[in-house]
């Protein structure tokens, strides 16, 4: 199966780290230059995303970080699109790779592979949900991870449609399952996030909401009304 690994122009480093990662697991893979958010700032990303509809699935506005990164993907998936393959894997250079792992999980994700069908098969898991999930592939629920994963190519046209200009993180897989796209985990994971600094991102983390009962409740239930909201729009518009 073909891959896809996305990499920043600065940062050859880490395209060494991920071509061991990935040659030693047997994977062929074409780098796919990632968006330097860093270097374009909001003048250059303007009108590739929707700050609002964004804002509206995630509670806060996006970095440029983060709107980079969706839209790296976006570039692996365009290449899978329109590359004629009926699946693809997307990986990203901060990734680490169980080889025996991979294998397996590719031939379950293979033995229920479908082009025509919108399916992500995630290959990294950062909850720890595989324990006890047995072997083979799980519903992801509402994962966030995005090291590793399989898109059919109807995965990877419907994401497009949906998501260019940008209107949720990439990893948002429970937002794009409500949205046509089923979305498995493989099970145990086949590889993880090595333990770098993203240089898409920043290495800014989502902040963590805690504090008072009142105040988190209060932010659960904006979080709730823009999500109702958008889903709203999508019924509308269809995007």
């Amino acid at each position: 199966m073909k891959a896809y690994l996305i990499n920043l122009d600065r940062s050859p480093g880490r395209l060494a780290e991920a071509d061991a990662q990935l040659c030693a697991a047997g994977v062929d893979y074409v780098r796919v230059a990632a968006v330097d958010g860093r270097a374009l700032g909001w003048a250059g990303l303007r009108g590739r995303v929707s700050r609002l509809r964004f804002f509206l699935v995630h509670g806060h506005f996006p970095s440029v970080g983060e709107a980079a990164c969706t839209l790296s993907h976006n570039a692996a998936l365009r290449r899978l699109a329109e590359g004629g393959e009926g699946a693809a894997m997307v990986f990203e250079d901060d990734v680490g790779v169980d080889g025996a792992a991979l294998r397996e999980a590719l031939a379950a994700v293979e033995a229920r592979l479908d082009p025509a069908r919108a399916e992500i098969f995630l290959l990294c898991d950062h909850e720890g949900t595989a324990r006890g999930a047995g072997r083979g592939l799980a519903p992801a629920g509402d994962a966030h991870f995005a090291e590793g994963y399989v898109a059919t190519a109807a995965a990877a046209r419907r994401l497009l449609a949906l998501n260019a200009p940008v209107r949720a993180a990439i990893d948002a897989w429970g937002h794009w399952a409500g949205r046509g796209i089923r979305v498995w985990k493989a099970c145990p994971p086949a590889c993880a996030q090595r333990d770098v600094v993203s240089e898409i991102t920043g290495g800014r983390r989502p902040k963590r909401r805690a504090g008072w009962g009142w105040y988190v409740a209060l932010w659960r239930l904006r979080v709730g009304l823009g999500q109702a909201l958008d889903g709203l729009l999508y019924r509308v518009c269809g995007r």
